[in-house]
Parts: C-alpha cells; sequence; structure tokens
C-alpha cells in the first residue's frame, strides 16, 4: 500500500510541533556508512531510513548494528525502476522491499560499491516493508511533521558545486551575487538521496537572526561534514529537499504487525485528506 496526501492546514497542528528534534539521540541509527565510487546514495538512503523504523519497531538499541544490504538494492531492485550503481530513489526501493518480502542484513549480503548479480539465497532476513507513505511534494510543513511524529525521513536533493566544500554549519545555496541559488530546486534535478533525521534552528526560535535547518545523514563516511552529517536550510525547499520524501510503513514482527500500522497510519489519519476532499 502506497499512500500520499495533502496536508490539512491547522495551527494547533503545527503549534504542537516540538521545536526540535534529532533521532540520533534515540538509537535507533546505525553507524554512518560510505557509499564508495557507486551512484547508490538512494540505497543507503532508503536503508538508513528502513533500519531507523525497524528499530523503533522492535524498541532496539541499534547504534552498534551494521544494519541493512544496500548490495542487494543495488543488485535486486532493477525491476522497480532502479538502476543500480546508476540511480534510484527510496520509495520505489521501499516497494521493493515489499513485494520482495524483505531486505537481508549488511554482515549478510555484503556491500561491493559495484553492479552484481542478484543472489539472497541463503542470507540472514534483516527487515520488512509494509507499506510506503509519500510525503507531498513541496509540503515542508508535512515534512516536518513525518520527522517530528513518525521518524526519519528519505529524502533527496540537487548537490551543487558549492555543496562539496560543506564542512559544518547551516547549509545554503544561496548566491548574493546572482541573486539566486546555486542549486536547482525542482524535482527533476535531484540527484542525491540521504535521510532527514531530525530539524533545529541556530538559535532561539523566533529570533531574527535565527536560521531553522534540518539535520541530515549523508552517505559519505563519518569524515565527511558533520561526523557524516549535515545542517540543510529548511522552510524554502532548499536545493528540493521537499520535492520527493518518502517514508516505509513498518512492523517488527507479524504480532506486532497491525498495532504498528495503525501507529504509523495516525499519523496519515491526523494531517492527511485523500484527494478530492
Amino acid at each position: 500500500h502506497t499512500s500520499s496526501g495533502q496536508l490539512i492546514p491547522s495551527e494547533p497542528l503545527q503549534q504542537s510541533l516540538p521545536p526540535s528534534v534529532d533521532w540520533r539521540t534515540k538509537g535507533i541509527m546505525t553507524p554512518i556508512k560510505n557509499q564508495g565510487h557507486c551512484g547508490s546514495c538512494w540505497t543507503f538512503s532508503t536503508t538508513g531510513t528502513l533500519e531507523a523504523h525497524t528499530c523503533l519497531a522492535s524498541k532496539k538499541d541499534c547504534t552498534h548494528w551494521t544494519g541493512l544490504a544496500e548490495q542487494q538494492l543495488v543488485d535486486c531492485a532493477g525491476d522497480f525502476n532502479n538502476n543500480g550503481c546508476d540511480g534510484g530513489l527510496p520509495s520505489q526501493a521501499f516497494e521493493y522491499v515489499k513485494y520482495n518480502g524483505g531486505i537481508m542484513t549488511e554482515e549478510s549480503y555484503v556491500y561491493t560499491a559495484k553492479d552484481g548479480k542478484c543472489n539472497t539465497t541463503g542470507m540472514d532476513l534483516g527487515a520488512t516493508v509494509d507499506g510506503v507513505f509519500n510525503i507531498t511534494s513541496l509540503d515542508e510543513t508535512q515534512l516536518v511533521w513525518a520527522i517530528a511524529k513518525v521518524g526519519p525521513v528519505s529524502v533527496a536533493y540537487d548537490v551543487a558545486d558549492d555543496f562539496r566544500f560543506y564542512s559544518h554549519g547551516v547549509y545554503d545555496s544561496f548566491n548574493s551575487t546572482t541573486n539566486k541559488t546555486v542549486c536547482a530546486t525542482d524535482s527533476g534535478h535531484v540527484n542525491h538521496a540521504v535521510v532527514a533525521v531530525g530539524y533545529g534552528e541556530t538559535m532561539e526560535s523566533g529570533d531574527d537572526d535565527s536560521v531553522p535547518f534540518y539535520i541530515i545523514r549523508n552517505s559519505w563516511g563519518n569524515t565527511w561534514g558533520m561526523e557524516g552529517h549535515f545542517w540543510m536550510k529548511r522552510g524554502e525547499n532548499m536545493c528540493g529537499v521537499s520535492d520527493c520524501a518518502s517514508f516505509p510503513l513498518v512492523s517488527a514482527t507479524k504480532k506486532h504487525r497491525w498495532n504498528n500500522l495503525r501507529q504509523r497510519k495516525k499519523f496519515a489519519d491526523e494531517i492527511v485528506s485523500t484527494a478530492g476532499q
């Protein structure tokens, strides 16, 4: 089941959001990984988000877990409009995991950073997906809601030349000389998938100099950026970060399947109306 919808504007709804969220402090994020010289960022975005939601559902500390198999997505998810080391989309990868009946562990299906032949025989199942929720494109209020109320979210954005020199602080691609952003903001130009693991502001909320941001997990190793993470300016669809966001609906075991789905879908029931309403 793939869900998507339109956020219902509600002032009390927005006021109920915490000023900041950081899922890295909750024990559900696995160690930072490195995709190497393979255009497989979409697989790391998929596993990073799915690992977190699986750990949330099972209430396990996953800070030392090696996690799920990106290589399986590289090798096996081609029928879902993905292209291994030449790119793909997390939402389509979640669909693959759902219809495949799960994804193996990283430990059993080791990452090689190159296209390979699909073979999951005798490997250990790491997680399953019951459904996918696609957040309304360009709706950052809904994106923030999902991060706060559900968990980490897979997002994508346009990596421009200036981003490659990022080291710390809030990334803002605006160029005062040209009076426009260096990166593109439309979904047709997003070229890198990552995981939004939180959000915050640089100063007190409401301060004139305060800059809102997303906390984003990258897949370029833990020596890049701020221990493998970066802050992306929030509220302006910076570099298309809210163009194609999604998260999986998961459950730890079949026994807890329906309770977990009800809990996750409560998010959709609270803030989403179906098309035409």
